[in-house]
């Protein structure tokens, strides 16, 4: 996703349905553990594995955000985009969302002391589901940019090593592209069915077509617990017009008349757990900041597959 402000962003349903998903639905952590098995060839279980949401904060992290990003038992973080159109910056991005990622849990002591800092290793993938024609799968690299490589006319011309390189691996979901990744993970088959149900919609002139394919995966019975069990407001702001600003005017009025600590606490949480950042909790709640943010590690520990 593009840099935005955070008080004017609005995810198309495409890249909104994917995130809550994979990376902020209360199943997004089974969710996500399909697609790490699918890509990897493994069968981790729920329990086997610790899974821990590291998505960027664009209000706190100089308004860049990535779509879901997750630590695998603290060793390896894993990068996933959605992309109806095809971004050949892909590799850059990237990078700029690792060195983001690796900033918020390391300090310039850190940095510069002569210990050595334990980085968890870095995975990147895209997934297409654009009209544009696109191969099952393709690798970039961050040294396909580099001006030296790219003006290279021969061999002799390049570097013997680089001394920087980042790969990003993009799978095609549409359906049409019938790659094998979609047979091993339910939900990402769920999520790319859903988007050519829409694409379906769309080309027979349905008023919504996000709702017609929400529809039709229920009719299909396609991950039918996820799709069922969507709240309306989860369904505000995946399928219809999402007015942030609204949202927090509302939850504000509630949390003021109701005034019980338990129920700012409540809402803190689904705020959090509908993907908006602590700032904008706190200020649905009126909580202080650091209530906020002890909140969301509650959350996290609730979620926590024990290794």
């Amino acid at each position: 996703m593009a840099p935005t402000e955070a008080t004017n962003q609005k995810r198309d349903y495409k890249s909104s349905l994917f995130v809550n998903m994979f990376g902020r639905n209360v199943n997004a952590k089974e969710h996500f553990l399909s697609l790490y098995n699918a890509i990897h060839d493994t069968n981790f279980k729920i329990g086997e594995v610790e899974i821990k949401p590291v998505m960027l904060e664009n209000v706190v992290y100089n308004n860049i955000e990535n779509d879901v990003s997750m630590e695998i038992n603290d060793s390896i973080v894993v990068l996933a985009e959605h992309q109806s159109t095809i971004n050949n910056n892909m590799p850059f991005r990237c990078l700029e969302y690792l060195v983001a990622h690796y900033n918020r849990f390391y300090t310039d002591n850190d940095k510069y002391n002569t210990k050595e800092i334990k980085l968890p290793r870095p995975e990147c993938y895209v997934f297409y589901n654009g009209d544009d024609a696109f191969p099952q799968e393709k690798i970039m690299r961050l040294s396909d940019a580099f001006k030296e490589i790219k003006q290279a006319t021969n061999l002799k011309d390049l570097p013997e090593s680089l001394s920087l390189d980042l790969t990003v691996k993009i799978y095609n979901i549409n359906k049409n592209a019938n790659h094998p990744i979609l047979q091993k993970c339910e939900p990402l088959l769920a999520y790319s069915n859903f988007t050519e149900y829409a694409r379906i919609g769309k080309q027979n002139g349905e008023k919504n077509p996000p709702k017609y394919a929400l529809d039709m995966c229920r009719q299909e019975a396609l991950l039918t617990e996820y799709f069922n069990n969507l709240s309306k407001e989860e369904q505000s702001m995946i399928f219809g017009e999402w007015d942030q600003e609204k949202f927090i005017q509302v939850q504000k009025q509630i949390a003021y008349e109701d005034g019980e600590e338990a129920n700012k606490i409540a809402n803190a949480k689904n705020a959090l757990r509908m993907g908006l950042s602590l700032e904008q909790a706190a200020k649905i709640t009126d909580l202080p900041l650091a209530q906020v943010c002890a909140i969301r590690e509650e959350l996290a520990l609730e979620c926590k597959i024990p290794t």
